[in-house]
This record gives structure tokens, sequence and C-alpha cells, in this order.
């Protein structure tokens, strides 16, 4: 592996593509497992890993989970705007801290340049818990954060939540190719 330019992207090499393909297709398969198929040795792949881990490009191994299997039944999409007293306050890192600490997340997205300054994503188990919580914003924590809009959804209606073939593309670096959209 090359290191990394100096806008922090890693260049991989062919291997720790094929490595990384393996780790994202299947997250528990064994370093034995992947050198198997490549032809390499064991020990290869798990040095491949090891770096990969080290250089932040694999920062942890998490399951795909099935949210209403957990009692989760209902998504919410917040434009959250904090606000200038907010920000007069507080670094910009100790916000996101405060932020990560708020129960239901599960997303957060830092959002530059329009009327929200974070795009949150969130799980509840039903509409009086999610209520519960938005109006908890707006009231007592209305001195800190605007509600720009809100969306909400069924867990039952997510058609997809599957990175896998995002990462395939950019490992392979291949262009987006579809030829047919509905028609």
């Amino acid at each position: 592996m090359k290191k990394p330019n100096s806008n922090g992207k890693v260049r991989l090499t062919k291997n720790e593509q094929m490595v990384l393909k393996q780790i994202i297709l299947k997250e528990k398969i064994s370093d034995t497992n992947i050198a198997g198929g490549m032809k390499i040795s064991q020990q290869a792949v798990n040095q491949i890993r090891t770096r990969l881990e080290k250089l932040g490009v694999i920062m942890g191994y998490s399951p795909i989970i099935d949210f209403e299997k957990v009692g989760i039944n209902m998504i919410l999409l917040l434009g959250l705007q904090v606000k200038q007293n907010v920000w007069e306050k507080k670094k910009e890192w100790e916000i996101e801290q405060s932020l990560k600490k708020i129960p239901f997340i599960y997303r957060i997205y830092r959002v530059i340049g329009h009327n929200i300054s974070h795009a949150v994503m969130m799980g509840f188990t039903d509409s009086f818990q999610r209520d519960k919580f938005i109006k908890k914003l707006e009231t007592v924590f209305k001195d800190q954060v605007d509600i720009k809009w809100n969306y909400s959804v069924s867990t039952n209606e997510i058609i997809l939540q599957d990175p896998i073939r995002l990462l395939y593309q950019i490992i392979d670096r291949k262009e987006f190719e579809f030829d047919e959209l509905f028609l």
C-alpha cells in the first residue's frame, strides 16, 4: 500500500483491494478463507488487514441490523440547525460530542452551506416516542437548536440498506453504469 496522499486518501494495491472486498462482502470471514481464495498466505492477508485497520480504511466491523426485529419501527430524518449562541460557546468537536450523546441517533452528517448544520437519522419504536423527542427539542432545547425539517418513514419502507455495491464501485474504480432506469 502506498502512503496516504495529501488529502488523506490511500491508494490500494490489487491484493489490498481483493482483501477489502472479501471483508466488505463477508465481514466475519477469516484470514485463512481469504488467503485460500486469493492463493496467498494467511500471514499476508493478516498483514494487509492490519495495515488497512491502522490506516483507518477499516474502522470496525458492524452488522446490518433488521430494525423491525429489534423493535425500531420508525426512522426519522431530521434537518437540525445548531443555533449561533452554541457555536459561539462551543468548538465544533464539542458540538459533535454532544450530538453523539443524543439517544436514538444512529447517523449524523455535518452539512455546510445550507439552512441546516446537521442531517440526523434516528430510530424510534413508534410515533409516540418520536413525537415526544421532537417536542423536547422544540421546547427544552429551543434556545440551542432549530428543527428545519423532519421526515418519518416506517422501517418496512426501507428499500435498501446496503453500502456494498457502492464500495465495490469505488474500490474497482468503475464508473456508475446503468443504461436504463424505469422504462
